[in-house]
Parts: structure tokens; sequence; C-alpha cells
């Protein structure tokens, strides 16, 4: 295993547990999950992982270039028009 992973996820996790923790899951996800790691089915297991990924990359990314969007429309100079 990538130690640096490792440390990575650990660190979130002890970062972010705890509010994480309220947060829902869809109904049976935690079921689903657990039949997974019983049947040791790490292409699955991978897959949501991967999937969780891109979206949390994807909405970061939305994130930057929507802060990038609103610092520009601050900076602009208002038009005066006659």
């Amino acid at each position: 295993m990538n130690t640096n992973f490792s440390e990575v996820m650990e660190k979130l996790k002890t970062e972010h547990f705890e509010n994480l923790k309220q947060m829902p899951l869809p109904p049976g996800a935690e079921d689903f999950l657990k039949a997974k790691i019983l049947e040791q089915d790490v292409d699955t297991i991978t897959f949501m992982l991967k999937l969780s990924w891109v979206f949390g990359a994807q909405a970061g990314q939305q994130a930057v270039a929507q802060a990038e969007y609103l610092e520009q429309m601050q900076q602009r100079k208002p038009r005066i028009e006659a």
C-alpha cells in the first residue's frame, strides 16, 4: 500500500470523521459495502472509490472556477453609460 495515500486518508479521517459520520448515505449503501468487503470484491470497491474521487475532483474544480469568476466580476470596473 502506498504510504502517502494511507497517511492522507488517516489524516482526513482524523479531521473529518465526526462531521461525515452525521452525513446519511442512501438506504442500503452500508449493507452493500459490507457485502462487497465480505466478498472481497476489490473491483467494485475500487470502482466506488474512483467514482467518489472523480466526483470530488469535479466539485473542487467547479468551486475553483466559480471563485475565479466571482473574483473577476468584482475586479471589473462598472460601465457608466450616459
